[in-house]
Formats: structure tokens, C-alpha cells, sequence
């Protein structure tokens, strides 16, 4: 095959060889047998690509460099090279090389990954238009002293990145893994490369004072799987999500405005916890929002995992409460598949979540501080509530203003949302000026999540509440005139549960 680049082949054969005279025979004889060995991967290469670029009547094909780490090397030049002296050598080629991608149909792109042992290098036909692979080659090299010579990067990290040629980066097991320093340009974006080693929770985020977006994909398919703004510390981004071993996944980085440049550090990890799935603290379930809480203190890094076995079916309630910034996951303990996560759906920082759950199954709580940084005390609680199914009230239909019912200021109402969008309205009189309250609660409990919008006559709205009751119910007061005032009452839950009684009381 030859060589058209003899500049390149002395680098390459000084740092894979050496001066002759100062090496064994032997080893002369490996690096040959290495080149030789690279040489007939990409004839062969050059023929399957070929191939398939005629069928595809693809006109105008351009070709990356061969990465590594994120870097270039003299294997990577010398394989690109020599790829493209055969794209361009292939008799009766249909279709043009370019030097650059600008105004390329599909782009060649090439890669080298350290992993078990071997060096794998991946080629890939990709669309220009949509990212789309359209192929993919690789082949095994077992790892050598001499081959791994020849992979020392030459230019760092500091080379741009794309989706054709992100930088790898090698995933930690705890949140102190070293961090990349990169620095954007206005209107730049970074690409990394992470392939997790084991199944887990893989965190992704960037450190530093400028403000960045994270998108997350399937390196694979394309496919968006998370985006995060300030999900991490300040203005930085933080992305948690569940990932499989060998899988590979790009994280891009931009700043949240064309204009954002400046200095960031990114890093990836994934905490091993195999010994807390192992021993969980087994928790019983309570059958109200009374449940007895269990009362615990989480170091810096620290998780607990809690262990739920529903002995009924129904919507289970799994909650903190204190003044600790806590993060909730909650797993299929048996198939450790993630069902749920929160942050704040509780009250204040704490976390809360609503699942239905089954008779029997196993259930696996994690609670952990929302960084990795955050320590203090909270406490913990799971409670159920069989299944609800409503017919519709005595006040039906009441969906909107016209349909309204009558409710006596001092009288309680008692109805339900029989569906998720249900909607109540009621009206009523007030005959002599004063302050008035106005409470729509769960009949059971007040983790019924109620909002109330009030209505003048001519239904302009004068106030709205969410949670300004004892917890999840509404509640406001406001001073009113003498007339005629409806309340609309609806429900933030995607399952109401519970019935829930509306009143109006003169303070």
C-alpha cells in the first residue's frame, strides 16, 4: 500500500521503533507487524466504505480525524492518511473527498478507545444533516508497549471537539474524580464521550463561575435523554440518570446564551452503593400522613436506603421532612429499576413522592442530600392509602361558572375530583362587609394538593392560593364586600385520593 505522507511515517517510526541499531531485532519485527496489521484494517475499510458510499449515491463525503482521549496522535494522523489515500485511489469513485465537513453530505468519523486490554478503533458513517449513523466498523488490537507508544496524544486537551470527535472521558467512582478544564468561546460547544464501565446512576456536571447548559444523548441512536440549566452549584449544570455498562453516551456543553465564554471544569461519576442495596433499613408502612417517622442524619456524600413492603396495593406517600436539603430516588428493589426521583416536592427542600405501589413488592427508598456536600438531620416516612375510585359528587355537574352551586358562608362542603381535571365551582353571598377565609382540604389529611381561584361577580379574579394551609391544602383570607363571589377549586395531583371539604367562614 503506499504511503503517501513520509513525514508522518518518520514520526511514526521513531516513536513506535526507535533508531534501529538501539533495538531487538524482535521488537523491529512486532511494529512492523503492527503496521502491517493497520495497513490491511484500512484497505479493508476503504473497500466497505467505498462500497457503501456508492450505494448510498452519496456525492460529497468528508473525513475526520482519528481521536483518541481527545486528542491527536501519530496512530490517529497515520490512519486517517492512509484512509483517505484509498477514498481518493478507489477507481471509478462515484463520490468527492473533501478536506473540511463545511458542505459535506455525510462525514467519516474515526476513533480509538483503551478498554480491556485492547485498542478498538471505530469508524462511522455519519449524516451531515440529522447526526444519523449510517455504519459502523471497528477492529481489536491487542494492547502493546509499541502500539501504545504510538498513542501518546500530541496535542492535549485542549483541541476543539465535536459529535463526530468528542473528547472520552474516563468516568469516576465518587465525586473527587479529577475534573477537565475546558474554556468556551461565544456561541462554542464542547462534546465528551462517556461509556460507563458498570450499570448505576451516572452524575454529569461542570464547575466554575460562567453559566452552562448541558444536553445528554445516546451517542448511538441520537436521542435527547436530559437537559439541565442550573441543576448543579451557582449557574452550573447537573445531570443524574440511570445508564448501562458499555453503553455509549455524549454530554454536550455550551454556555445558556450565544454570548457565554469563559473557563469550566466537566466531570462524570458513578457511586457504588452495592453494600446499602444489600442492607436497607426496613421501614413500615403507616396507613395515614401520621406514619411514625424514622429520624436519621446523612454525612457529606452519604445515602440511606430504605427498604417498603406495601401490605395492601395502593398510592403510597414516601416523604422527608426537617430542614436538610434531601434528594429521593425510589426503586423496584427486585429489578432496581428507578420508578421515581424528587427534589422539592415536599415541603420546603425536602423531597416527596406519590407512586401506586403493589400488594407484597419489594420497594427500595434512597434519600441523599441534593449535592454531594450537603450533611444534617432529617426524617422519613411512608405512608398508603388504598386506591380511589370517585363517582362523580351530589354537586355535579359544576365545571363551570354557569353550572355553579350555593354554599352558605359558616357550612362546609364536602366533594371530590372524580378525574384528574376535574374542575368545582361554587358561589356564594356576602351580606355585611368583613374579613373572609376561604380553605379547600383533604378530607383525610392535608396532603391533598387543592388551588383556589376567587371570582368577583363579574369574575375578575381578586386572589389565588396553592399551599397557604397547614401543608398541601389552599387556603386565603381576604376582606370582602357585600355581593356575590364564586370560587373555582381544582387539584395540582395527577391521582386525587381523597374527597376534600371547601368552606367560607367570616373571620
Amino acid at each position: 500500500m503506499k504511503r503517501f505522507n513520509a513525514g508522518l511515517l518518520v514520526v511514526v517510526f521513531i516513536l513506535a521503533a526507535g533508531a534501529a541499531h538501539a533495538q531487538p531485532i524482535g521488537e523491529q519485527s512486532e511494529n512492523s507487524a503492527v503496521l502491517l496489521a493497520m495497513d490491511n484494517m484500512v484497505r479493508t475499510l476503504g473497500n466497505n466504505l467505498g462500497r457503501r458510499l456508492t450505494e448510498e449515491r452519496i456525492e460529497k463525503v468528508s473525513l475526520g480525524p482519528y481521536s483518541f482521549r481527545g486528542g491527536s496522535t501519530p496512530l490517529g494522523e497515520y490512519l486517517h492518511n492512509q484512509l483517505m489515500q484509498e477514498l481518493v485511489n478507489r477507481p471509478n469513485r462515484s463520490f468527492t473527498v473533501l478536506s473540511t465537513a463545511v458542505g459535506a453530505d455525510w462525514t467519516i468519523s474515526g476513533e480509538i478507545i483503551e478498554t480491556a486490554g485492547i485498542f478498538r478503533i471505530y469508524t462511522r458513517l455519519i449524516r451531515s444533516s440529522d447526526r444519523s449513523i449510517g455504519a459502523v466498523f471497528h477492529t481489536d488490537f491487542e494492547r502493546t508497549t509499541q502500539l501504545a507508544q504510538m498513542l501518546n496524544v500530541i496535542t492535549g486537551g485542549g483541541l476543539a471537539s465535536s459529535w463526530e470527535n468528542p473528547m472520552l472521558f474516563d468516568i469516576g467512582d465518587n465525586s473527587r474524580v479529577p475534573v477537565v478544564n475546558r474554556t468556551l468561546s461565544p456561541g462554542g460547544e464542547d462534546y465528551f464521550l462517556l461509556i460507563p464501565a458498570t450499570d448505576g446512576r451516572l452524575t454529569v456536571e461542570t464547575t466554575g463561575n460562567i453559566d452552562t447548559y448541558m444536553e445528554f444523548y445516546d451517542a448511538d441512536t441520537n436521542n435527547l435523554l436530559d437537559e439541565n440549566d442550573d441543576g448543579g452549584s451557582g449557574t452550573n449544570a447537573q445531570i443524574r440518570i440511570t445508564v448501562e455498562a458499555g453503553q455509549r453516551y455524549i454530554a454536550m456543553i455550551r454556555g445558556f446564551s450565544s454570548g457565554t465564554s469563559g473557563s469550566y471544569g466537566f466531570r462524570a461519576f458513578i457511586q457504588t452503593v452495592e453494600v446499602h442495596w444489600n442492607n436497607p433499613i426496613v421501614y413500615e408502612i403507616g396507613d395515614n400522613a401520621n406514619a411514625e417517622p424514622i429520624n436519621r442524619n446523612l454525612s457529606s456524600g452519604d445515602q440511606d436506603f430504605f427498604l417498603l413492603v406495601p401490605a395492601v396495593s395502593g398510592r403510597l406517600t414516601v416523604e422527608t421532612t426537617g430542614n436538610t436539603d434531601t434528594y429521593m430516588e425510589f426503586y423496584d428493589a427486585e429489578t432496581r429499576e428507578m420508578l421515581a426521583e424528587n427534589d422539592d416536592g415536599g415541603t420546603g427542600t425536602n423531597a416527596r413522592i406519590r407512586h401506586n405501589v403493589e400488594e407484597g413488592r419489594r420497594y427500595i427508598a434512597l434519600v441523599k442530600g441534593y449535592s454531594s456536600r450537603v450533611s444534617g438531620s432529617y426524617s422519613f416516612r411512608a405512608f398508603i392509602q388504598a386506591q380511589v375510585n370517585f363517582s362523580p359528587d351530589e354537586y355535579e355537574p359544576n365545571d363551570d361558572p354557569d353550572d355553579a352551586g350555593w354554599i352558605e358562608i359558616g357550612t362546609p362542603q364536602t366533594h371530590n375530583f372524580h378525574h384528574a381535571d376535574d374542575v368545582d365551582w361554587v358561589k356564594f353571598r356576602v351580606e355585611q362587609s368583613g374579613r373572609h377565609t376561604i380553605r379547600a382540604r383533604g378530607v383525610v389529611s392535608n396532603e391533598l394538593d387543592t388551588f383556589i381561584e376567587l371570582y368577583d361577580e363579574n369574575f375578575n379574579m381578586i386572589a389565588e392560593n396553592d399551599d397557604g394551609g397547614e401543608h398541601r391544602d389552599s387556603r386565603l383570607s381576604r376582606h370582602l364586600n357585600a355581593g356575590v363571589y364564586y370560587l373555582k377549586v381544582w387539584c395540582l395531583e395527577d391521582e386525587p385520593d381523597q374527597a376534600y371539604t371547601i368552606s367560607v367562614t367570616r373571620d
